[in-house]
């Protein structure tokens, strides 16, 4: 077939596939255009999932009437009129392709009415290119009908319009978090589906947040706010508590601007590393801001990928912060985890009620062993709080004293953090008093994350050991990676990984960590050369592994449940949690302890009523 210019309909219906995949696409470009137009309100009304019509409407600047005919002509646009614009691009729209792509594969009518006009003026592509009067107050309204009606091939591969609706929806979600000083409307099919006012102020913020995020992010919000290099930081993360199976909660923008970008993601990553149960994933919505010229935006037909012209600066950053951020909340973990024990009767369910009746005498039945049992713990107790307590009076009795070590627990200004040990439950958590209340600890989960800690600070305190391969291992690299090789090459080294370049794309690695040798240190070096060479922690990622191997270590060195302690080895034990980072999951994530305070446990027994 002899090379032909294609028509302008089909370069536009093909350029119409970069940027309108579904419905969802439409409302997150006519979205963005309200917001580059200053509108104080953005009104969305979507009919069948979008699939029959789309509506957007803002009280923005508006169009004027001469120029409503490039609005939807093809890389027509008003944002920038150079390179060097650009570069430094501050809208959100940029590329004057949206409208016109539109237009290309639906029914658009756009009417608009300028700030100084004295009328609205309304075009519709697809029958007329001459402006007529219409009626509206100010700003814009784009009205979409019948999406691909007029290419039955791309329409045939939309869903149903519920699953349209619910992408329509995480769109809008996604662009009203972009802006709190702007207003959103989003009605489907008749019904008013989200009403968001201006959120003006810390707290309005976060209930906004809480409102379009859902589920109890609000209660496992922790705020971050950090600037260094030129760059801020600023929104909220979750605890690990609220972690999810999927990425469905994580939020990032860039100067105001939805993104996906892997460094930002990794870095967020990495700092919940030690934090996170298995598959898990945090939760968060985070906003940097940073030197427009220092991010490039043109990188994705749909905006929706970036480059960062210095990603590892941007990576450490990202990381350091949300880490900062994490440890502050495990600094102070009885704050953000106190819990309300849930009201269960006391009477026992009907089916049960012969099989406790049988189980009655044997657990009631008051014996001298069993009394000698009580006092002997009541003796145990006092005796592991001697050293810590002030001094009890002689003549009280064994009960007697207990209880005043209780109260003298409850009174004491000097009182421990997770306070001390009461007694060990089935042999598998710690029961607590502190000055809040009860404290639960998972003693198997505390002492992991505890030996892990400390495993950690004595691997530090010594150089990483490598072991040398007697036959080292080719690698077969693209030119970038082999060039991050020999840029890094040291930093490789200082955590015991020994490559060296061989070749314009091939190198060889020479020696290994020593706690990794019998791991597939092969794909080790893949992985990390990869990440050098993406600008990520290549260097990190090793130690990320070795952090690996040593929480194994304490994993399986940790106490485990049906070991019976003592109260002075509990009481130890609450001691090293609280001179121990992050201590307040184990090293899968797992929470480690929790507090339940006064006021729940007078609402559980509903004293006070």
């Amino acid at each position: 077939m002899p090379i032909r210019r294609l028509d302008d309909q089909l370069i536009s219906q093909i350029a119409a596939g970069e940027v309108v995949e579904r419905p969802a696409s439409i409302v997150k470009e006519l979205m963005e255009n309200s917001l580059d137009a200053g509108a104080g309100w953005i009104h969305v009304t979507i009919e069948h999932g979008g699939l029959r019509r789309i509506v957007v409407a803002d009280d923005g600047n508006g169009i004027a009437r001469d120029d409503l005919g490039l609005a939807v002509a093809r890389h027509a646009t008003s944002k920038i009129d150079s390179l060097d614009a650009l570069e430094s691009v501050a809208s959100l729209g940029f590329r004057g392709e949206a409208l016109a792509s539109i237009a290309s594969v639906s029914q658009l009518t756009l009417t608009s009415r300028a700030v100084d006009a004295d009328r609205a003026y309304a075009i519709t592509p697809a029958t007329s290119a001459e402006p007529r009067p219409a009626a509206l107050d100010r700003g814009t309204r784009v009205e979409v009908r019948e999406l691909f009606a007029r290419i039955p091939a791309r329409r045939k591969f939309l869903r149903a319009p519920a699953t349209e609706f619910a992408h329509i929806r995480k769109a809008f979600n996604q662009l009203a978090l972009s802006r709190f000083d702007i207003g959103f409307v989003l009605h489907h099919d008749g019904t008013e589906v989200a009403r968001i006012a201006p959120a003006h102020g810390p707290d309005a913020m976060q209930q906004r947040v809480d409102k379009l995020i859902g589920g109890a992010f609000g209660d496992h919000a922790v705020a971050v706010d950090e600037q260094a290099a030129g760059m801020r930081l600023s929104g909220w993360i979750a605890t690990p508590g609220f972690s999810r199976g999927q990425a469905d909660r994580q939020y990032s923008y860039v100067n105001h601007r939805p993104i996906r970008d892997k460094v930002f993601n990794h870095g967020v990553r990495l700092a919940y590393r030690d934090l996170l149960h298995n598959q898990r994933h945090p939760a968060y919505v985070l906003y940097l801001t940073l030197d427009a010229r220092q991010v490039d935006v043109n990188a994705h037909p749909a905006k929706a990928e970036v480059r960062f012209r210095e990603s590892r600066l941007v990576h450490d950053f990202v990381f350091r912060s949300v880490g900062r951020a994490l440890a502050a909340v495990e600094a102070k973990p009885h704050a953000a985890r106190e819990v309300e024990l849930p009201v269960i009767t006391a009477a026992a369910p009907a089916a049960d009620q012969s099989a406790a009746a049988s189980r009655a005498p044997v657990q009631h039945a008051f014996d001298t062993q069993a009394q000698t049992s009580a006092f002997a713990g009541i003796a145990q107790t006092r005796a592991a709080y001697e050293f810590q307590m002030p001094a009890m009076p002689a003549a009280a009795s064994a009960p007697a004293s207990a209880v005043a070590d209780v109260a003298a627990v409850e009174q004491g200004d000097d009182v421990p953090a997770l306070g001390y040990a009461l007694a060990q439950l089935h042999d598998i958590y710690i029961l607590a008093q502190n000055k809040e209340g009860l404290v639960l600890v998972d003693m198997h989960a505390a002492h992991e994350r505890v030996l892990y800690e400390r495993l950690k600070q004595e691997y530090s305190a010594g150089q990483i050991q490598s072991k040398h391969l007697l036959v080292p291992e080719t690698l077969s690299l693209s030119e970038q990676e082999a060039a991050a090789v020999e840029t890094h090459a040291e930093a490789l080294a200082a955590v015991g990984l020994e490559i060296t370049r061989a070749g314009p794309k091939s190198g060889h690695l020479r020696a290994v960590p020593a706690l990794l040798a019998n791991e597939d240190y092969v794909a080790l070096a893949y992985d990390m050369v990869g990440e050098l060479g993406e600008g990520l922690r290549g260097p990190q990622g090793v130690r990320d592994r070795i952090d690996d191997v040593l929480a194994d270590m304490g994993c399986k060195a940790a106490v485990k449940a049906g070991r019976r302690l003592t109260l002075t080895e509990m009481n130890a034990l609450l001691r090293d949690m609280e001179h121990t980072d992050r201590a307040g999951h184990c090293n899968h994530g797992r929470p480690s302890w929790v507090q339940v305070d006064m006021a729940g446990l007078d609402r559980l027994f509903m004293r006070g009523k």
